[in-house]
């Protein structure tokens, strides 16, 4: 995935240096992005050990909604920070997984609202198997999980395909994207079907 198609907004790059405890440039170069995204990822992977349980069951009973939780399924670093940020300040839950595996594993145990979800995490296929895997959970589980699939893709067959796998939205990762995002998830916590929108 070419993370030059992704469009990050002022705000959330100062939020990315600030978490880094890092100067923000005022020309930012790719290297001092990474270097941020680094020193996050490294925070984070600190802080997932020291929050990891022993023994999680395979999955739990799914008894009430939880219209807060929010899985994000990306493997791009700047992309899953920014939505965390934008997310949580919305007094969202947000969960991060960076590959089909973790994607799957995470979902299993918790209960979300949405997940959302890249298509090309890592690869268009396991995308489309993620898609599938997750719809199976919901249908099987019954849960009112929404799937949001966000693309840099300009394929005009890939939102035939996610829609007809059980994908809610497709949401492609244009100018404005993020705000199409939030968007489309405050409306639906509001009441308004996502489908529709």
């Amino acid at each position: 995935m070419d993370e030059s198609k992704v469009e990050v907004n002022k705000d959330v790059l100062k939020e990315i240096f600030k978490a880094a405890n890092m100067q923000m440039p005022e020309n930012i170069s790719d290297d001092a992005l990474k270097s941020a995204l680094n020193k996050i990822k490294a925070k984070e992977n600190t802080m997932a050990k020291q929050e990891a349980p022993e023994n999680k069951a395979q999955a739990q009973p799914v008894d009430s909604f939880a219209p807060k939780n929010i899985l994000v399924i990306d493997d791009i670093g700047v992309v899953t920070y920014q939505l965390r940020i934008m997310l949580q300040n919305l007094g969202y839950n947000v969960q991060v997984a960076k590959d089909i595996f973790s994607g799957i594993n995470t979902f299993v145990r918790s209960n979300y609202a949405f997940v959302i979800m890249d298509l090309f995490v890592s690869t268009e296929q396991e995308g489309y198997t993620l898609l599938n895997e997750t719809k199976k959970i919901i249908t099987k589980n019954n849960l009112q999980t929404k799937i949001i699939v966000i693309t840099a893709s300009n394929k005009a067959e890939n939102k035939i395909k996610c829609m007809n796998g059980g994908a809610d939205v497709f949401l492609k990762k244009d100018v404005g994207w993020q705000d199409k995002l939030v968007e489309i998830i405050e409306n639906d916590n509001s009441g308004l079907n996502v489908n529709n929108i």
